[in-house]
């Protein structure tokens, strides 16, 4: 089957969403034709790779005076990505005339509430995985001003472009199936063609996991947190909760991965309780690095409260580390009380205080922390491998595309 798989994001060894778009590129290639879209950024690494005869690269970039709206780093990225994605459908026509593709797969970017280049091509479309998660109302009256109103307005937003933009609106409706994490957002109109889908998966590679041959802690708890130093994946947070539990604990430490605008807010939670010395900030880390750091450490530490199933989650999981984390994201629905201790926010009192508890809790019982961090390896392989994700989503193309290579109509 000829597949067009977009992919905004697609790259190996970068971790997130890249490697989500790279890793099912690939594992998809070994039964179809698979010609991938994606930025010319991309070019250099995924072009060094060895990628079979199966496995082709198209490259879409805005022209070069749209470029100047992303900025450095994230700034603009969702008028950037928007742009992005409404270009593209040129560059989808183009293509389609030239390989005349079975199927259309809008893949990474997975946002309900941004238009797909794919809803403008006459072809069968799958759209997802994609979602949004919403903020735990509880977790939002524990928020800093500034973070409660950029919250905010990130929900304002979301609706006004699910509700009102036509092109997120023409993508639902042109969708033939909808994959997706959080099938709850979508209205009842389009209800039959939403299929409930993880948004990533792993694989047991020592690209992607250096897994614990013994789970026994060794000397002191280490502590880890890795990911953007951002409000919304609780970095801050994080670092208050180890605060409070080193004073229980004083020769635990803590290593946080990770670069963002709230660098210089941990640096000043560091000096204000004198932990200078046991709290490491690497910046971001090279992937095989970042998998020694997971692997050195006994608890993930991730209290995030929007996020979607991140590869970094899967990952900690399938290296052995249980993961505190709190109730009301994808981060929470994987873990469950079963690969960690995920905790409901609560109505008074701080969230620190509530994750060091939990902290104190595996650091007091290592036969209760083994087990849970037993339970993650199980989970991660059994419940989030990619092979598996990799056959439903042959599945959803051959339900709409026949045998014969002709569309079939939609599930």
């Amino acid at each position: 089957m000829k597949t067009l798989i977009i992919a905004y994001a697609c790259e190996p060894g970068k971790g997130g969403e890249s490697e989500i778009g790279w890793t099912l590129a690939r594992k998809l290639a070994k039964d179809h034709q698979v010609w991938v879209l994606t930025r010319s950024n991309n070019k250099s690494a995924l072009e060094s790779e060895d990628c079979g005869p199966n496995l082709k690269f198209l490259y879409y970039d805005l022209p070069r005076f749209l470029t100047a709206t992303k900025g450095r780093g994230k700034k603009n990225f969702l008028l950037y990505y928007y742009l992005w994605q409404l270009g593209s459908s040129a560059a989808i026509r183009r293509f389609d005339k030239d390989y005349d593709f079975d199927i259309i797969h809008h893949l990474t970017g997975g946002m309900d509430w941004m238009p797909s280049g794919a809803a403008f091509q006459k072809k069968p479309f799958i759209w997802g995985p994609v979602g949004s998660e919403n903020t735990h109302p509880l977790i939002r009256r524990h928020m800093p001003w500034r973070a409660w109103l950029k919250d905010l307005a990130r929900s304002v937003l979301r609706s006004a472009l699910r509700s009102l933009d036509p092109n997120v609106r023409r993508t639902r409706a042109r969708a033939d199936v909808i994959l997706s994490h959080t099938p709850g957002n979508f209205p009842a109109s389009v209800q039959k063609k939403v299929m409930p889908f993880v948004q990533t998966g792993i694989e047991a590679s020592p690209r992607l996991a250096l897994q614990k041959t013994d789970l026994k802690r060794n000397g002191p708890l280490r502590v880890i947190y890795a990911g953007e130093l951002v409000d919304w994946k609780g970095a801050l947070l994080a670092v208050k909760a180890f605060a409070k539990f080193h004073v229980e604990h004083p020769d635990s430490c803590m290593t946080m991965v990770g670069a963002g605008n709230l660098e210089g807010a941990i640096k000043a939670e560091i000096q204000r309780n004198d932990l200078g010395d046991v709290v490491s900030l690497t910046g971001k880390l090279p992937m095989d690095r970042l998998l020694i750091e997971l692997n050195r450490a006994d608890i993930f530490l991730y209290p995030s409260y929007h996020h979607g199933l991140a590869t970094i989650l899967l990952q900690a999981m399938l290296t052995g580390l249980p993961t505190i984390c709190l109730e009301g994201d994808a981060i929470g629905r994987a873990v469950g009380q079963e690969a960690g201790i995920t905790l409901p926010p609560p109505e008074t009192g701080q969230l620190a205080g509530v994750l060091s508890r939990a902290l104190l809790e595996l650091a007091e019982n290592d036969a209760l922390r083994q087990r849970k961090a037993q339970a993650a390896i199980e989970l991660a392989l059994n419940t989030y491998n990619y092979d598996d994700i990799v056959m439903r989503h042959t599945e959803v193309y051959w339900s709409l595309v026949g045998n014969d290579g002709k569309s079939a109509g939609p599930v």
